[in-house]
């Protein structure tokens, strides 16, 4: 299998992981083909990294997942680390890009890493996979069109609280969907301030475990979240995106 480019340097290949769970029949098999052609990753964690090639299936002949190169990255890693990444491209061979969870350089470092590759002439081929961002926005109902996600609400409860009314507000006067997450252990403070603190009209999409057997998406409003809120599940230190429209 040559993925090599005419100036025969390596690609670097994003590869979607799992949401969470085992099952990979929810990735397309080009990736496993891809992967048997890898023995370079950039991961952000190099045993669940190594879990995730051993659930893939990779056969690579004569070689075991031992001698596989992993370079570890997190977004305290000095960028001029990533280009050192890159080496093994320039030299002809191909690099993996895994994040922990979904795809790779969505709301992770490894945007970084794409962007050295860019700069140092690595083609990059981004990989089919799962998105919890995407799957969420598909899942809720809400405009498709015109969107922005905010990645990660204050921690600081009154900052919080102004930043979701504000973003809410603008959902309301533009129709643009509003995408954030949350630290999982962080989701019932989170719900309760969504709940106690937006207008009763505004659309609510809690989506949680997306792709898992336990998965919880559903779209209501505030005034309706209010009164299922007692037959809700405990979503705490659950995986959960939240969308806001109108």
């Amino acid at each position: 299998m040559n993925h090599n480019t005419p100036s025969n340097k390596g690609k670097l290949y994003l590869i979607p992981t799992l949401l969470g769970g085992t099952d990979t029949s929810i990735l397309p098999p080009q990736l496993l083909q891809v992967a048997e052609d890898i023995d370079v990753y950039i991961v952000e964690n190099v045993r669940s990294a190594r879990r995730f090639l051993v659930k893939l299936g990779i056969k690579k002949i004569g070689k075991v997942i031992d001698e596989l190169t992993f370079h570890q990255m997190d977004k305290h890693t000095d960028p001029q680390k990533f280009r050192k990444f890159l080496q093994a491209a320039l030299d002809g061979q191909h690099i993996g890009l895994l994040s922990e969870a979904g795809c790779p350089a969505i709301a992770d470092p490894g945007a970084t890493v794409v962007r050295a590759a860019h700069e140092k002439g690595v083609e990059v081929i981004p990989l089919v996979g799962p998105s919890s961002l995407m799957m969420a926005l598909m899942a809720s109902g809400m405009n498709g069109q015109q969107f922005t996600f905010h990645g990660y609400l204050p921690i600081q409860k009154g900052e919080r609280i102004k930043y979701l009314q504000r973003i809410a507000a603008h959902a309301s006067k533009t129709g643009e969907t509003q995408l954030f997450i949350e630290a999982p252990y962080r989701n019932r403070p989170l719900i309760d301030d969504l709940f106690q603190h937006l207008r009763p009209e505004t659309r609510l999409c809690i989506a949680a475990d997306i792709s898992l057997p336990s998965q919880y998406i559903h779209t209501y409003t505030i005034a309706e979240w209010r009164k299922k809120k007692r037959n809700m599940p405990d979503l705490h230190k659950r995986p959960a995106v939240y969308v806001v429209g109108r």
